[in-house]
């Protein structure tokens, strides 16, 4: 039993990180102060999108995208089966329904051929949330012109793919650009790239919409600024606000923000380190016939999040493997159950096991291999030892 433990994914904090949290600890502002605005110009910059809202979490951020579009009980959202609850969460907190497009095989995002039959021959939904699923952006460019041809808004589910790239067209498109969806999403966790130890944004070009979410992230309220008051109500009580809707408090502290702000500004190192370990991972496992690879684009424009294997021995070998990493003080996870075997809503929409093929048949023999930065040679070779003996 080896004493040190390899998780599945892990935070980088150094020294300049903790620095900028420490200066903001010792100034003025702790919440709703200068440093939110730098952090959300600098994702602007990243992504070339032209508004940034951040907020207390991905979870959030989702919530918020759903709201700003009035999603209500009337309306319809689909996702991708394959990825966490919160894609599809979002949709239940608006009081909509829920539906899930199977994933294409070799993305393993949200199939638009799925997504077409889906609009041809049951209905059209109100929003479409694909995800950019370990980092490879979902195919963007065809689901937008979906959209434009049956009418549904879009939100990129980029948590995992800040400072992931695709191609149209012989461009290139940062993740988060909205050049294909109405918004985009990141997320902060401590295990994607870059953290704020919690925290998200929302990304979007459209104003109105950007207008709406700053509302509705600070409880649905406009300050007397903001307001089409007279110069004489606005003379008199300059502290008058009002809450036109019914928002949240998905603030986010500027502490938060300026730890993403310092990682941020590694995020170039953060990426070349990734792609180098699953560089390597690909290399040790490329000629094994037990394992299938991760999609062939993680490597090129993708900053990788997860390296998702698929072992194809049965569902013995898949356990028979986590547990001899779990052994060695390896942690795995598996990304992910379909969300629709949920209970929630297995028991709310009757879904039942078989309704997205590709999703489940993914589930049946996935692994993802620890990935994250401030892995050492070492930790990267005893996990691809081990995998290795396993087989």
């Amino acid at each position: 039993m080896r004493k040190q433990t390899i998780p599945y994914a892990k935070q980088w904090v150094t020294e300049d990180d903790i620095h900028a949290v420490c200066k903001i600890l010792s100034s003025d502002f702790l919440t709703t102060g200068p440093v939110i605005e730098l952090f959300e110009n600098k994702l602007c910059e990243l992504t070339c999108a032209k508004h940034a809202i951040v907020c207390s979490n991905g979870t959030a951020a989702l919530h918020l995208a759903c709201m700003a579009l009035g999603m209500n009980g009337n309306d319809l959202g689909v996702t991708s089966p394959n990825s966490f609850l919160a894609s599809a969460n979002c949709i239940e907190f608006c009081g909509g329904k829920t539906d899930f497009i199977d994933i294409d095989a070799a993305s393993l995002c949200m199939s638009p051929d799925k997504l077409e039959t889906y609009c041809r021959e049951k209905t059209v939904p109100r929003v479409v949330i694909p995800v950019d699923f370990s980092g490879l952006a979902a195919d963007l460019p065809r689901i937008k012109a979906l959209s434009k041809k049956y009418g549904f808004a879009i939100i990129e589910d980029a948590a995992h793919a800040i400072g992931s790239t695709y191609t149209f067209e012989g461009k290139n498109f940062a993740c988060g650009s909205c050049a294909h969806s109405d918004m985009a999403i990141f997320s902060f966790h401590p295990a994607k790239t870059i953290t704020a130890g919690e925290g998200g944004a929302i990304l979007t070009n459209d104003n109105e919409l950007a207008d709406k979410l700053r509302t509705l992230r600070t409880h649905g309220m406009i300050r007397n600024q903001n307001l089409n008051l007279s110069q004489e109500n606005a003379g008199d009580e300059p502290w008058y606000y009002e809450m036109t809707t019914l928002g949240y408090n998905y603030r986010i502290t500027d502490f938060q923000c300026a730890l993403g702000l310092s990682q941020l500004t590694r995020l170039p190192q953060l990426k070349a380190r990734r792609n180098q370990i699953v560089i390597q991972y690909n290399q040790a496992f490329k000629n094994n016939n037990h394992l299938i690879l991760p999609p062939k684009g993680l490597t090129n424009e993708a900053c990788p999040h997860l390296y998702p294997v698929q072992l194809t021995k049965g569902p013995k070998s898949r356990l028979a493997m986590y547990n001899a990493l779990q052994e060695r003080n390896i942690h795995c996870q598996i990304h992910y159950i379909p969300i629709y075997w949920q209970p929630y809503y297995a028991n709310k929409y009757g879904y039942a096991k078989g309704k997205c093929p590709r999703a489940e048949t993914y589930y049946s023999r996935t692994l993802s291999l620890p990935l994250y930065p401030a892995m050492t040679e070492a930790q990267v070779q005893m996990v691809i030892e081990t995998v290795l003996e396993n087989l």
